[in-house]
């Protein structure tokens, strides 16, 4: 534990970086290091840095020392400071022990609710006893001027300095690259950070780097669980900073990879590149930490220096499912130029289940991937594998041959996709050929070992049975194990249908093929061309019961997960996202789709508002494992950062529940009377999809292709703006709660009804279009009118041609609230 002040040396820091949040692609590094020794010379000299005994500051609460980065205040009050031993003529660090103090106010509503939510209150402000601090920018000058103000002066104090030097040996490395990386950019950009061990929060971070699609994070590593949480106190980009763009684009992919018998993978790779910035020297690529490379050269010709791993420690290669490679090309390319890549790799990425299921494990980085979701490239690809598997992957299968105990498949994208994926196994495969594209369906005959565990041996007597609602009651041992391979008809139908339905609302289907490939687990993702579906997909909903899942789980993986990916094909593999705030676009409109095309199923038992109001329910409702109600929790634009060690499961709680209400919502506010109430929804799907076609969307640009259909009644508060539904639903908490009071007076024009609608659970700036009707029988309701609520209290006035004994709010469930 850090001592206090006045009780001696530090024994540990206790300081964590986020290592991943400072290895982005584009990092700018520092011009002023010089490059005459190579990278890995200069990044064992930045590992080995030490703090310089010579130079140790004493400070007491009569000093007042301040330093100011960003939006952050640092004081400390009394302790010890040393800076680290400057390297090539500049100090790139500092350590602190003793008793200080941090403030920090974000500018955001957003990211100060988000500061309260973990920290109690909209502001940082923690006193700490210890602080590691690294940086490439004028912090140390900044904290000399402070000293030299105060009249301090250095002495040599080693017994202060010899303590820390088992936790720089851990902590260096995770910063070392990333001030080495600044020698190599033409606009070089620097970067601060400070770990405190906070005397209430613990160990917490704050990071400014203008490199960083937002500049600055607070934040806390925390463990919740089995399960290990980056919770983001506040993370947004300082007003004049422009997020940076990639410096380089990938043009092209030619993959050419051997699966030995073993499942082992020896691939080689070539990726065509282009020069955007003309100012970067070094290029990141994605690929899984179980490859190990060989080799990377560049243009067929010179081998080029590569870091794979440096910089990380075990725990944080054990912690992550995929590895980042840092290379240092030759010269920086110039914007426009083209240039190739070449890389040789082996390893281990693909998984054994048991029974001859097989899964590529790092299905995301098992080939040198460069970029973000909405960078769209052309791929090729080539691959071996044993005879006696089945092999499915993205793109057009050109040919597939034998070569003695091997076959060998070529395919090829027609257009530029975000991914290539591929899986085998020992397949059974059942297709279907409909329009302009194929649907092949592959699935194992046997489960995974995991999976056939549930089920009982056929051969040993069991007592007693189960019913499922609605049938006869069956023994256990009379029902055989389930195989996968036996839904594959049943599955390719409906996959058929799902495109059918799908064309309607997004256009024909992009691909010439899509493949469905079973991979054990309980997830599910769709892939440009290729669907990776949980074994559960594939078994009739009395084997999941056998296996024991809930009924809500059985028609999420029978009824829901198999139509939602379909719809990914579009939503996600054709039109991007910008950045993490804006994923949710992408599977909200995903999972109405899915939701519609659920309801639109023969004999379906499952109408739209069952379905919305069991979202509903969802965001309302606290679980176990969270702190408040998902809808509480935060904004749908805070993505991933939604799930922290308060709440683990929040960003699939809030995104999938509350995102399809959004597209509810703006549906129902485009309906019209006549033939085809749902026209203007559909032709403004239709316009997104065609104009965002291999592109990024973005929150904001959704919003104004809304504005761009909006209708006058969707214009509450003028300006042709849909500022207030965004602001609200969006980027806003909670849902509004509605009840009604209300009276009535016969007069000459009819019944007058009067009353308020109170409004609670949102803000009282919440605006909305509230509908009130008549209750007229059962299943029947009269529309009284609309309330544009505008605080906690609203009055109305209606006139009714009918007794009005009670009044129902929303009942056809236009707008996400609850109803009282």
């Amino acid at each position: 534990m850090p001592l206090r002040p006045g009780l001696g040396p530090l024994k540990k820091c206790p300081a964590k970086i986020v290592f991943l949040l400072l290895l982005l692609p584009g990092i700018a590094p520092l011009a002023a290091l010089a490059a005459e020794t190579s990278p890995r010379e200069q990044l064992a000299a930045l590992n080995s840095l030490r703090l310089n005994p010579e130079a140790v500051y004493t400070i007491s609460a009569s000093d007042r020392i301040e330093f100011h980065h960003a939006d952050v205040v640092f004081s400390l009050s009394e302790g010890r400071l040393a800076f680290f031993q400057a390297y090539r003529g500049r100090i790139t660090g500092a350590v602190f022990s003793g008793l200080g103090h941090v403030m920090a106010l974000p500018r955001d509503p957003g990211e100060k609710q988000q500061l309260a939510r973990f920290l109690g209150a909209p502001i940082l402000e923690q006193q700490f006893v210890s602080g590691f601090f690294r940086f490439t920018d004028e912090t140390a000058q900044a904290l000399l001027d402070e000293f030299q103000r105060a009249g301090l002066t250095p002495a040599r104090d080693p017994g202060f300095t010899a303590p820390w030097f088992p936790n720089l040996e851990r902590l260096n490395p995770s910063h070392s690259l990333r001030i080495l990386l600044e020698a190599y950019s033409a606009v070089p950009a620097h970067f601060f950070h400070a770990g405190l061990d906070g005397i209430i929060t613990g160990p917490f971070d704050i990071l400014s780097d203008d490199m960083r699609p937002e500049n600055l994070l607070i934040g806390q590593p925390r463990r919740a669980g089995n399960a290990q949480f980056y919770d983001t106190w506040a993370s947004y980009s300082l007003p004049g900073v422009v997020p940076p763009k990639l410096p380089f684009r990938a043009l092209h992919y030619q993959i050419d990879s051997v699966i030995h018998a073993d499942n082992s993978l020896e691939a080689t790779s070539a990726v065509d590149f282009q020069g955007i910035s003309g100012a970067e020297q070094i290029l990141f690529i994605q690929l899984s930490r179980a490859l190990k490379v060989d080799s990377i050269t560049i243009n067929n010709s010179a081998p080029l220096t590569f870091f794979q791993n440096e910089g990380l420690t075990e725990q944080e290669l054990r912690a992550r499912g995929d590895d980042t490679l840092c290379i240092f090309l030759p010269k920086r390319p110039a914007a426009g130029e083209t240039f190739s890549l070449q890389f040789h790799y082996r390893g281990n990425v693909i998984e054994n289940a048991g029974n001859g299921v097989l899964l590529v494990g790092a299905h995301d980085s098992w080939y040198p991937h460069y970029g973000d979701p909405a960078q769209f490239a052309l791929y090729d690809l080539s691959l071996r594998w044993p005879k006696r598997l089945r092999l499915v992957a993205t793109g057009d299968k050109l040919e597939q041959h034998e070569e003695g105990d091997e076959l060998v498949g070529h395919w090829k994208t027609a257009q530029p996709v975000t991914e290539a994926g591929f899986n085998l196994g020992e397949y059974a495969v059942a297709s279907v050929t409909s329009g302009n594209y194929s649907i092949d369906v592959y699935a194992n005959r046997q489960l995974e070992a995991a999976l056939q565990a549930r089920f009982p041996d056929p051969a040993v007597n069991l007592s007693g049975g189960f019913r499922l609602p609605g049938s006869e009651v069956q023994r256990i041992e009379d029902a055989p194990t389930p195989s996968p391979a036996d839904a594959l008809k049943q599955l390719a139908r409906g996959i058929e249908a799902s495109i059918k339905f799908y064309e309607q609302y997004s256009g024909a289907f992009p691909f010439h093929n899509l493949g469905v490939s079973q991979i054990p687990g309980t997830f599910g993702q769709g892939w440009p061309g290729l669907l990776y579906l949980s074994t559960f997909s594939f078994l009739p909903q009395a084997a999941q019961a056998r296996a024991g899942l809930s009924s809500s789980a059985q028609e999420h993986f029978t009824q829901l997960v198999p139509f939602h990916e379909v719809a990914h094909q579009w939503w996600g593999n054709v039109v991007g996202w910008s950045s993490y705030r804006d994923q949710w676009l992408n599977e909200a409109i995903a999972t109405y789709l899915s939701l519609l095309f659920l309801e639109s199923r023969k004999n379906s038992d499952h109408p739209l508002h069952e379905l919305l109001d069991h979202n509903r329910k969802r965001l309302i409702t606290k679980s176990e494992l969270e702190d408040i109600a998902p809808a509480d929790i935060g904004s749908l634009t805070l993505g991933t950062r939604l799930s922290s060690s308060k709440s683990p499961s929040a960003y699939s709680a809030l995104v999938y529940s509350k995102g399809p209400w959004i597209l509810h919502m703006i549906r129902e506010m485009l309906r019209q009377s006549g033939r085809e109430p749902d026209a203007r929804f559909i032709a403004f799907l239709h316009g997104v999809e065609a104009k965002y076609a291999r592109q990024a969307l973005s929150t904001e640009q959704f919003q104004r292709e809304v504005e761009a259909v909006m209708t006058p009644k969707m214009d509450l508060e003028g300006g042709h703006s849909m500022e207030w539904f965004f602001d609200e639903y969006v980027r806003g908490t909670g849902v509004p709660r509605y009840k009604v009071e209300f009276g009535i007076r016969r007069g000459e024009k009819g019944l007058q009804v009067r009353g308020k609608l109170l409004q609670s659970g949102v803000p009282r700036s919440f605006i909305a279009p509230v509908p009130l009707y008549a209750a007229a029988g059962p299943g029947r309701s009269v529309y009284l009118g609309t309330v544009m609520t505008t605080g906690e209290e609203t009055a109305f006035s209606f006139t009714s041609q009918i007794e009005v004994r009670k009044m129902l709010i929303d009942p056809h469930m236009t707008l996400l609230c609850i109803p009282e």
